[in-house]
């Protein structure tokens, strides 16, 4: 499992395995990063982090680990 990573200084959390050029990853900082690992989404939402818009699905709810990758639920 990749996991999460969150960004602290605009507190949006991406998916690694599935991130995309526009989440812009590799422009957060190491002091604004923070990993939430294994899977744990519920744990980034309850910390305020929301998730992108890009690389987490909209179908992922809080306290489930729902993904979808190429149209298949996870």
């Amino acid at each position: 499992m990749a996991g999460y990573l969150g960004n602290k200084f605009d507190m949006i959390v991406h998916h690694l395995a599935v991130m995309k050029p526009k989440c812009k990853i590799y422009d957060i900082k190491k002091q604004d990063s923070v990993y939430f690992v294994p899977d744990i989404l519920d744990q980034a939402r309850k910390e305020g982090f929301v998730p992108c818009k890009y690389c987490v699905d909209k179908t992922s709810k809080l306290g489930m680990n729902v993904l979808k990758i190429n149209g298949t639920m996870l």
